[in-house]
């Protein structure tokens, strides 16, 4: 279900991403061994498709570096999934195959309903047969943005590994069969958002952070001082219910139920204030949309207010994570917001 590939050589994994993504034949985990052989060190990659960074970082390792004579501090276990979607024509474009559930929706049971979750619980049983020191779960944002990464908690033990790739974190104690849901005191297990997928400057994020975690000899010891992160406590999701005709534009756009602006992406990480316009929605979009807390209430009324069918926030947040791709917008959502106006 999972193929192992021990060391592979550069003739082996081909001149360029997609021979190396066809010569894998499925989900697959390369190992590269490490100057301690008594350590290991997991990353995980390309849960989804269109999501590049991270293994276009593996592949220069693994092509430049180590014929190099380059080597990791600890073994090394690279685990690449969403190998299928990557490949549908047009390449690289695709989340998830159609029809097929989300990888990173599947790492909680029923595991057995589906080949997606079958492979989760398989990769899961492989970590805990690791023991590895850390996962790191690497992905690009769907919309242009500034890297950050993801945690379900705050802990001394994730600030030194986060700080190997950006000084923003996200705390999330939203529950959507994410990877990075399992973490637990013995495992470290974090999402890095690299950026929007395609940005060079997320290609570059991708490629100095994998060098710092894979060849640092420690990367779990405590900072010595306070938090040096930026902290964005409790995002929640403004989702939609069902799906709708999005667009993205300078005006609002004929049959569209909701028409973003042009440059909503603009307010990745940005505040946005009550005044801010956000948007245009039909007269029964707004029905639509929901702005969820893990218990599955709806916050949208404390969080948005629509008038004259134009979208504006009811109280100053932090948006990040916000896509100009109506596919994932309905499929997923929108974006995530934090009320607190300014990083904790």
């Amino acid at each position: 279900m999972i193929r192992h590939w021990h060391s592979p050589e550069p003739e082996e994994i081909g001149h360029n991403i997609l021979e190396f993504l066809q010569a894998m034949q499925g989900p697959c985990r390369i190992s590269i061994p490490g100057r301690d052989r008594s350590r290991c060190r997991v990353l995980v990659t390309l849960l989804h498709g269109n999501e590049t960074s991270g293994i276009k970082a593996l592949f220069a390792l693994l092509r430049d570096s180590l014929p190099r004579g380059w080597q990791p501090a600890v073994d090394l276990h690279c685990y690449v999934i969403g190998r299928e979607a990557a490949l549908l024509d047009p390449v690289f474009t695709h989340r998830q195959v159609p029809d097929k559930r989300d990888y990173n929706r599947c790492f909680r049971p029923p595991w057995d309903i589906d080949e997606q979750g079958l492979v989760c619980r398989k990769l899961l049983d492989e970590i805990a047969a690791l023991e590895p020191e850390v996962v790191i779960d690497m992905h690009n944002t769907s919309g242009e943005g500034p890297a950050f990464a993801v945690a379900t908690r705050l802990a001394r033990r994730h600030e030194p590994v986060v700080s190997l790739f950006t000084d923003r974190l996200v705390v999330t104690d939203l529950q959507l069969g994410a990877l990075m849901e399992t973490d637990s005191p013995d495992i470290p297990v974090l999402t890095i958002e690299c950026g929007g997928a395609f940005e060079e400057s997320a290609d570059r994020f991708a490629w100095e952070g994998l060098q710092r975690f894979a060849g640092q000899d420690d990367i779990l010891s405590p900072v010595d001082s306070e938090w040096g992160l930026d902290i964005y406590h409790n995002p929640m999701r403004l989702e939609l219910d069902k799906p709708l005709n999005l667009a993205y534009a300078d005006a609002p756009r004929p049959g569209a139920d909701i028409t973003l602006k042009v440059d909503i992406e603009h307010h990745n990480f940005g505040a946005v204030q009550s005044d801010t316009f956000l948007g245009w929605l039909s007269p029964a979009a707004a029905r639509h949309l929901a702005v969820h807390d893990r218990e599955g209430s709806n916050h949208f009324r404390e969080y948005y207010r629509v008038e004259n069918g134009r979208l504006f926030p009811r109280r100053p947040q932090k948006l990040f994570m916000i896509t100009s791709n109506p596919v994932i917008a309905n499929s997923d959502c929108l974006w995530y917001t934090v009320a607190d106006p300014e990083p904790t």
